[in-house]
């Protein structure tokens, strides 16, 4: 918000400043929940762990990095860096995940005889 305020003052570019203002505190603030939620055990964590992969793979399909017709190996790059850290994401969430299960199992099973 700091930011925004201060560009605001020194740019003079009010109208869009403002609007990314009133956007992006509601989100910034969701995002701050999910991201805490992150540590939760079970689905919920697994949510939370696999929004921003979810997110990236989502802005890929829908506003892929390709202002022309013609790609570039940046583009390109681009493209492929997002998608092997979306797919790395989203199945680092699911392991950690599934390997906590494994372990509140293994512990309920030695606990209980």
């Amino acid at each position: 918000m700091a930011y925004y305020v201060t560009d605001v003052f020194v740019s003079g570019a009010g109208t869009d400043m403002v609007t990314w203002l009133m956007v992006g505190s509601p989100f910034g603030l969701v995002l701050g929940v999910v991201g805490a939620a992150i540590r939760q055990p079970g689905l919920v964590g697994l949510l939370a762990a696999l929004t921003v992969p979810v997110g990236a793979a989502v802005q890929m399909v829908v506003m892929p990095p390709r202002p022309h017709l013609t790609l570039s190996p940046a583009i390109i790059l681009a493209e492929v860096i997002v998608w092997a850290a979306a797919v790395l994401g989203a199945g680092w969430a699911v392991y950690r995940s599934w390997a906590e299960r494994r372990a509140a199992l293994f512990i309920q099973r030695v606990q209980s005889g």
